[in-house]
Parts: structure tokens; C-alpha cells; sequence
């Protein structure tokens, strides 16, 4: 073959070759963009519901926050029978022109309806109404908040309204101002990045809207929406976004073009790019679930460390009593009258297995939220240990590896006791606790348990005592603000106390609180610190 003609068929080769490349190109080029653009907008979508549901976790949250000074307010009038000037203290932070709500009223129930008796913040849009009682009403035997919006003048509110139906005396009634415009621009949270979005009272309807980022006109949102139902009390938010920008990045949304212009080399590179919008889409989801888990752990701080009531049921107060036979169990928590801090008193009763059940009772040193923290940690340590078969010195001596006074700036005083229901008996050791009362139907004595220091002192060694308890007595434990006064020895209020339960006859309840009345009648308001007793009857034997 001559070298002319082995040229041409050379070329010709090269222009079927660049024809098949170019004829590939087009067809990847083609195939390529759909499928780009398809990604793009599935990842656009997807992330879009990424951040939606990171927006709902932190509307819960919020809605946490706005039920917690309510409820504190509640439990604060319960335990204080409507004391205005507690009432207008626990909400003091959260009523005014930089709190949560603009105003807030404390409702006490009087005959067949109820009638406002305190009240802090500007003028109440449902005011002294018939309106405002029955919403009211209602509230007292909600197992829940309950929500209505309302009108007070030009401007728009939404009415709170928190009961207990186990205790229906009082409900706390607050209002938290709408903007005029509804609009609220927090793009600063993470949650709400690249998000045009509205919140809305209920169902998805112009009526219901409550804020949003958007003009008005822009409303109803459009396109690729999102929505995701909270739930608010007695009814719900409706949250409803869509992305305000690419959420995949401007690399994602220009991807299609780029394929399209670039041909084949263009083809190969946006296979990488979309492996790394792959890649940041799935790294967005984990940081989502990351974030997700992280508003969990939220909510279970906001159990352990809100605001006084709230902190003081979580923290302190067990969920119930065991019913255990041939044994009555009752136990009190009173908080101190003064000032709003959380104190450290705590107590914790457990069913360990068909024939044991174990107590124990502290007082943790100081108040507020860190003395709170230290508080729940001891309870739910001490209730681990026990449920594991572990004597009560032995669950001293593992839980004061728990807790340090130079590291966590609290101690903690404790005692620790398993009941044995066959032998009738109580094993007892003290981390420098007050000793529990036995009242027999002749006598009251207190226990002579050896007692070690207090928990956080590095204390590793702790011993017991076990004694048994006779059918009809009583082994009441307690902290020291149920016997300490002020100018007056310890011993005197011991004495007082023992006084007292022996010659009070009838029900382990009944007794309970005439100790209660007894030991607060010189006290103006109630007891100056924290009171927590546990107390157990041995019944009559022959009853087994």
C-alpha cells in the first residue's frame, strides 16, 4: 500500500473516529444534563427536607421554652397557694418588651368559675371576660397547654392558657404579641439557611398564618414546599419552606449548563461534581441526624435543668409510689418559701425485685440549676446501683467516686436503705444524713446509724445497720428543713419532731401532713429550705 493512500484511509479512520466521539459526546452530553439536572433538583428536594425537619426540632424546642416559665408559674401558685408576689417573681424574666410574653395572669378557681388574682405585663387582650374564663376553663381540665389567637386592638396575640387537671385550682393565662407585618427574620440559625418559610397556627390558610420571612404577596409559598406538622399545645403549627437559594450550592444548580457546554470532558467532570453533591448531601443528612440527636439531648437537659417547678418534678420527685403488700409508702416535697432558686433536696423509692425495696434521701449543698444537675445525677445513680443488688453502703462507697466538691462545687448529704419484705428488716447507711425516726405505737426513736462524710468528700468506705421493724411501726426519713429553725439547735427540732409522730394517730398520708402543718406553723409562707420525707409502715404480719 502506497504511503498516499495508507494517509488517506488513516483519515479517514480519524474523521469516523471524531464523528463516533462526537456522536458519544452528544449523547452523554445529553443523558448527562437530564440526569444532572434531575439530581439537582431530587438533592435541592431532599435537602430541603433535611433542613425542614432541623426546623421543626427547633420549633419544638421553642415551644419547650414557652411552656416551661407557664408551668413553673403554676407550680409556684399551687405550692404557694396564689401568692402574687411569687407569681409576678417566677415570671418576672420571661413578661415584658424583651420577654416571651407581653403580659401574663394568674386565674384561681372561685364557685363554678374562675376569676384572675394576679397579673403582670400590659393590658390582657381577652382581659376579665367571659371569653377569657371560659378559654380558662377549659385549660383546668386539659391534660395539655391549650392556644387561641386573639385581637387586642390593631394588633395581634396568642393567648396560652396552662392548667393541671389533678389540681384545677388554678390556670396561668399569657399572651405573646404577633408582628403587625407577621414577618421575623431569624436567618441566622443554622436551622433556617437558605429557607423562605412560614409558620402557620393550624391548618396551611391565610387566616392561621402566624409569622413568616416573606412578604405578604409572596404568601401562599410555591414551587418545591415543604411542610411539617408540630404539635402545639391543643392543636399544631404548620410549617411550610421552600429553598430561598440553591441548597445544593451554585455548583449544583450550574451543573446542567456546564454538561452541556463542556461535551465529553465537561461529562467526566460532573460525574465528580455529582459524587461530591452526593457526597454533601449525605454529609448534610448525617449533620441533620447529628443535629437531631443533639436537640434530643436538649430536651432532656431542659428536664433536668429548667426552671424552678419544672426542675424540682423532674429532678426530685419520682413519676409514683410502688405498691408493695403489706407495706404503705407516702412521701412528701414542699420547696422552700424563700426566693425562686432550685434547692437540692431528693429522694427516690424503688421496687427492686418481689422482695426487696429500696429508698434513698439528700440534700444536695447549694441551689440553682448546678445544684439541680448534681441532684438528678446522684438520683438516678443511687437507683442504678440499687437496681443492681448492691447494698446501701455499697452504693455509698461506688457513688462518692461520683461526685467531687472541688470538680462539681457541691456535696451532698445521703441515706441509703433496701427493705427486706421476708425478714421484715431495713438495712440503712448514711453519707452524713440525718438518722431516720422508727415510731412504734409506744415510742419514737431515731435509728443509731454509723454515718460517713458527705458524698464529694473522697470518701470510699461506708457502714450500715440493719434493724427489724415491728408490724405497725414506721420508719420516716427526711431532710433537715422539716426540724431546722433559726437561733434553735438541731437537737431541739429532732425532739419536736419525734413529738409530734408519736402522738399522731391514723393514715401514713394523714401523718405526713400533720408533720407537715406542724413543722411550717412558725413559719410565715411555708418552711425556709426544701423539705423531702419518705416514709414506710410495716403493716401486721399475719396479714402475709
Amino acid at each position: 500500500m502506497t504511503a498516499p493512500a495508507a494517509i488517506a484511509r488513516r483519515s479517514s479512520w480519524l474523521s469516523r473516529a471524531g464523528l463516533g466521539v462526537g456522536l458519544i459526546g452528544l449523547v452523554i452530553t445529553g443523558v448527562s444534563t437530564v440526569v444532572a439536572s434531575t439530581l439537582n433538583e431530587h438533592n435541592d428536594h431532599r435537602l430541603l427536607e433535611v433542613q425542614t425537619r432541623q426546623a421543626k426540632e427547633l420549633l419544638s424546642a421553642t415551644i419547650v421554652q414557652l411552656q416551661a416559665p407557664l408551668t413553673d408559674a403554676l407550680d409556684v401558685a399551687i405550692a404557694t397557694s396564689g401568692d402574687a408576689a411569687d407569681f409576678a417573681s417566677t415570671l418576672a424574666s420571661a413578661v415584658g418588651p424583651r420577654g416571651l410574653f407581653v403580659d401574663a395572669s394568674l386565674w384561681e378557681r372561685r364557685g363554678a368559675g374562675y376569676a384572675p388574682v394576679a397579673a403582670i405585663g400590659t393590658t390582657r387582650a381577652l382581659g376579665p371576660s367571659s371569653l377569657a374564663e371560659s378559654f380558662v376553663g377549659r385549660a383546668a381540665r386539659s391534660t395539655t397547654f391549650l392556644v387561641q389567637p386573639v385581637v387586642h386592638g390593631t394588633s395581634e396575640r396568642i393567648a396560652y392558657a396552662v392548667g393541671r387537671r389533678t389540681d384545677s385550682r388554678f390556670v396561668v393565662l399569657a399572651e405573646r404579641a404577633i408582628p403587625s407585618d407577621r414577618r421575623v427574620s431569624i436567618e441566622s440559625n443554622p436551622a433556617f439557611s437558605n429557607l423562605d418559610y412560614a409558620t402557620y397556627l393550624g391548618a396551611v390558610t391565610a387566616a392561621d398564618l402566624a409569622t413568616t420571612d416573606v412578604a405578604p404577596h409572596d404568601l401562599p409559598l410555591s414551587g418545591d414546599v415543604v411542610t411539617a406538622t408540630i404539635p402545639f399545645g391543643d392543636t399544631s403549627l404548620t410549617f411550610a419552606a421552600q429553598a430561598s437559594a440553591p441548597m445544593g450550592g451554585t455548583l449544583s444548580e450550574d451543573l446542567q449548563w456546564i454538561v452541556l457546554v463542556g461535551g465529553m470532558l465537561v461529562t467526566a467532570v460532573a460525574t465528580i461534581a455529582s459524587e461530591q453533591v452526593v457526597r454533601r448531601r449525605h454529609a448534610a443528612e448525617f449533620d441533620a441526624a447529628k443535629i437531631s440527636g443533639l436537640y434530643a439531648q436538649l430536651d432532656e437537659l431542659y428536664g433536668e435543668q429548667r426552671t424552678i417547678a419544672e426542675t424540682l418534678q423532674r429532678a426530685l420527685l419520682p413519676a409514683g409510689l410502688p405498691t408493695i403488700a403489706n407495706l404503705e409508702i407516702a412521701s412528701r416535697y414542699l420547696p422552700g418559701a424563700r426566693g425562686v432558686q432550685v434547692g437540692g433536696d431528693w429522694f427516690n423509692i424503688i421496687a427492686i425485685d418481689d422482695h426487696h425495696v429500696g429508698f434513698a434521701i439528700g440534700d444536695v449543698s447549694g441551689k440553682g440549676v448546678s445544684a439541680a444537675a448534681v441532684m438528678a445525677r446522684l438520683r438516678f445513680t443511687v437507683r442504678a446501683y440499687l437496681l443492681e443488688g448492691h447494698a446501701p453502703n455499697v452504693v455509698l462507697e461506688l457513688c462518692s467516686s461520683q461526685l467531687d466538691v472541688t470538680n462539681d462545687a457541691h456535696f451532698s448529704t445521703a441515706l441509703v436503705a433496701v427493705v427486706d419484705l421476708e425478714e421484715h428488716s431495713v438495712t440503712l447507711a448514711s453519707a452524713g444524713h440525718l438518722p431516720p425516726l422508727v415510731i412504734s405505737p409506744t415510742e419514737a426513736h431515731y435509728v443509731d446509724t454509723p454515718i460517713g462524710p458527705p458524698l464529694g468528700m473522697r470518701c470510699s468506705t461506708y457502714l450500715s445497720t440493719t434493724l427489724v421493724i415491728a408490724p405497725g411501726s414506721t420508719l420516716l426519713a427526711f431532710t433537715d428543713g422539716l426540724v431546722e429553725r433559726r437561733g434553735e439547735s438541731i437537737d431541739a427540732g429532732l425532739g419536736r419532731l419525734a413529738h409530734h409522730a408519736l402522738n399522731t394517730t391514723g393514715a401514713l398520708d394523714y401523718l405526713l401532713t400533720q408533720l407537715v402543718e406542724c413543722g411550717s406553723s412558725d413559719h410565715v409562707g411555708g418552711f425556709d429550705d426544701d423539705v423531702a420525707i419518705v416514709a414506710m409502715r410495716w403493716l401486721d404480719y399475719s396479714e402475709t
